[in-house]
């Protein structure tokens, strides 16, 4: 009785808010839609079987550019062409720079103390600002190593690792993960671990229960009175807190502990100096809290490990399918700097290596919603009334397949991020990083990882797939977060 009373009491309540909304609302000009379920509004876009960003991609087909959702927690907008992109997020990025608030992720990141999930506060330009600014000094190599040399030392470690697979049809994803994860952990901690590690092992399991978590559509994000009840997304929350806290809240206190501030050894140690600095000029209550500095440790796991494998994963799966890129690269390094590894300032000298990686960014299209944004006030977008506390959604992947933008949209052409004297540039219809006050953070690094990652592997050996077996698959998982497929390669040194 309990449950059918609560079930009950939410639908009046949400009929009530719905009603209330509809007349606010009855006078605006807003973008169109598909009909609604009542109560339940468009909830049923998020249950298809099919991807979500290739049902938005209809839907956008039928309605326009610009469409609206209607769903019980309130009014969603999906964006799906660059120049209403670049108008919502560029030209009006203070109106559309918040987050929406979502169960799930508030207790993963403690009520929303991060910054890729948090909302537009002063604490999170803040927060913001730090970061920033302590990645920029980490990839320049202010008072510590260089980016770079961190990651050319995994490159090397990374090779003599695929070294023991000479010749061997086989699967290495286990050592390109060690070796993304290695230098977030050394840049964040100065740490490196081993495949046999048991915090390694704990960090894989963790981002794989994340990007889970991540799939829209569960009744829990949309009525958290739902919590009272068991759920299996809950738990999977209570575990990736467990085994993220063993290891990073250890971190964060021994860092504490032995503290110096004129001694800053990694990313930790400056979001805590920022930490102490905000408490001096606040009398004591703090800006920031040891919870921001956690999770931003965190989040450089989530973005700057999670994102940065996957892509150097589909990237090695473009490379099998396309041999003659391969070559192309292989025959760059060869030309302009001979047989040491590619480093970052090589990337003016080796263009097809970073059109590349561009490339790979595009036609995977890794984060294809490009996470939610919330509008702070009321605004517009072509015309359109777009009420405050909107959910905006841009459909990154059809933004970047979309024929009107690229040619031969589904091939793998690098040359397509050339100009006619073969310098890298970028259109603006490339938005693997998003753009305006929500652009990624860790886009150099991100990039640099990439570039010295997929130079200095096929430097050393030539990928390829037998006779006989089938090619990797281009397409992804049908997740939201487009992972590719499990696949095997041949690794033959050069």
């Amino acid at each position: 009785m309990v449950l059918v009373d609560l079930l009950v009491f939410l639908v009046v309540l949400l009929a009530a808010y719905n009603f209330m909304n509809w007349r606010a609302r009855r006078h605006l000009k807003l973008p169109p839609g598909p009909p609604s379920i009542p109560l339940l509004g468009n909830f049923n876009v998020f249950m298809s079987n099919r991807p979500i960003y290739k049902v938005l991609k209809d839907l956008a087909d039928k309605y326009g550019s610009i469409f609206s959702l209607k769903l019980p927690m309130g009014r969603f907008v999906v964006l799906s062409e660059v120049d209403v992109i670049r108008e919502a997020f560029l030209r009006r990025s203070e109106d559309f720079s918040g987050r929406p608030y979502v169960y799930s992720v508030s207790l993963l990141t403690r009520n929303n103390c991060g910054i890729a999930f948090s909302d537009y506060s002063p604490s999170w330009r803040m927060h913001r600002r730090t970061a920033a600014l302590a990645i920029r000094r980490s990839v320049k190599g202010d008072n510590c190593m260089p980016c770079s040399a961190r990651i050319e030392e995994e490159v090397v470690h990374l090779n003599k690792l695929l070294s023991k697979k000479d010749g061997m049809y086989t699967d290495i994803s286990v050592e390109l993960n060690l070796t993304v994860l290695n230098v977030i952990c050394d840049m964040t901690f100065r740490q490196r671990y081993e495949i046999t590690d048991t915090d390694y092992q704990q960090m894989l399991d963790s981002n794989e229960k994340f990007a889970a978590v991540l799939e829209p559509g569960d009744p829990i994000d949309i009525i958290p009175a739902l919590k009272i009840f068991p759920s299996k997304k809950l738990r999977m929350v209570q575990e990736i807190i467990q085994a993220r806290d063993s290891i990073l809240q250890k971190k964060y206190d021994e860092h504490f502990r032995t503290f110096d501030p004129n001694n800053i050894r990694d990313l930790t140690d400056a979001f805590i100096a920022t930490m102490l600095e905000s408490n001096e000029e606040e009398d004591g209550r703090g800006v920031l809290t040891e919870d921001h500095v956690v999770m931003a440790m965190w989040e450089l796991f989530v973005g700057g490990y999670e994102a940065t494998y996957k892509s150097l994963v589909w990237s090695l799966i473009y490379v099998l399918n396309n041999p003659e890129v391969q070559h192309k690269i292989q025959q760059e390094l060869a030309d302009k700097i001979g047989t040491r590894l590619p480093v970052w300032d090589d990337r003016y000298e080796l263009p097809y290596l970073e059109a590349t990686v561009l490339e790979t960014l595009r036609r995977s299209s890794f984060s294809s919603m490009n996470g939610p944004r919330r509008t702070r006030c009321d605004t517009k977008v072509q015309g359109y009334d777009i009420p405050k506390d909107t959910t905006v959604f841009c459909n990154l992947w059809w933004v970047h397949h979309n024929p009107k933008y690229w040619k031969e949209p589904f091939s793998f052409r690098p040359e397509r991020f050339l100009d006619k004297d073969g310098k890298v540039f970028t259109p603006t219809s490339f938005m693997a990083f998003s753009v305006g006050r929500r652009v990624c953070l860790g886009k150099n690094l991100a990039m640099m990882e990439l570039f010295m990652f997929l130079g200095g592997i096929l430097q050393r050996f030539t990928l390829k797939t037998p006779p006989g077996e089938k090619l990797p698959n281009t397409e992804p998982q049908p997740d939201m977060m487009r992972s590719p497929d499990f696949f095997r390669v041949q690794i033959d040194s050069r």
